[in-house]
């Protein structure tokens, strides 16, 4: 074989090492959307105290799927597009355990990446925010207090971090994070007030009758 036969030969199996990872890839951004679709339905659930079994299970067969997808290929394990599956699925699986008291599972448990895993510990202090915001408008001040103490040790949890973007890029929602705490604990602090408002204006009606 010639040399210029040779160098014919590596590139023709270059192109189709590319062309079967561009497959898939392909298919691999399609399981991703998946999980985070299937994710987002979750978080939903909890949010309306829906039963989230069935969705709980449909995106660790969904992550299955994609880990079976990606075997062959480690180089896509870290992609961008991966991450944001993951990140939802942490998400919900963490806003499940703090809203139901429950012990939360490890990034390996749950068959994950630790940066996922962290971003979506950011993401959950959003969605707390959403349940201590519910609990105040039903007037369920001291479960707004409980959860408010949670979004605060999350808040601390991941404020805890400071790598570069390139590892985990939360410098963004860690200033999010902040910011919500501050903002709920006003909230929260309103709603104390106007309750002792109300009380006040009950014991003056009561007075005189």
């Amino acid at each position: 074989m010639s040399d210029i036969d040779r160098l014919r030969d590596i590139v023709k199996k270059v192109d189709e090492r590319l062309e079967d990872k561009d497959m898939v890839r392909e298919l691999a951004m399609k399981s991703s959307r998946a999980i985070r679709r299937i994710s987002k339905n979750v978080i939903k659930d909890i949010h309306r105290d829906n039963d989230t079994d069935v969705s709980l299970k449909e995106v660790q067969e969904e992550i299955n799927k994609l880990k079976s997808i990606i075997e062959g290929h480690p180089e896509l394990h870290h992609s961008g597009f991966l991450r944001n599956g993951y990140q939802e699925y942490a998400e919900a699986h963490i806003l499940l355990s703090l809203s139901e008291g429950k012990k939360p599972k490890s990034p390996k448990e749950l068959d994950i990446t630790p940066s996922s895993y962290v971003l979506g510990l950011a993401d959950v202090v959003g969605e707390l925010r959403r349940m201590i915001l519910d609990e105040l408008t039903e007037g369920e001040i001291e479960r707004a207090k409980e959860l408010h103490e949670k979004m605060e040790d999350v808040k601390d949890m991941i404020m805890d971090f400071d790598y570069p973007n390139a590892i985990v890029p939360i410098r963004n929602k860690q200033d999010t994070a902040r910011t919500l705490v501050e903002k709920t604990r006003g909230d929260i602090a309103n709603s104390v007030r106007n309750e002792k408002l109300i009380e006040k204006i009950d014991e003056i009606k009561d007075e005189f009758g």
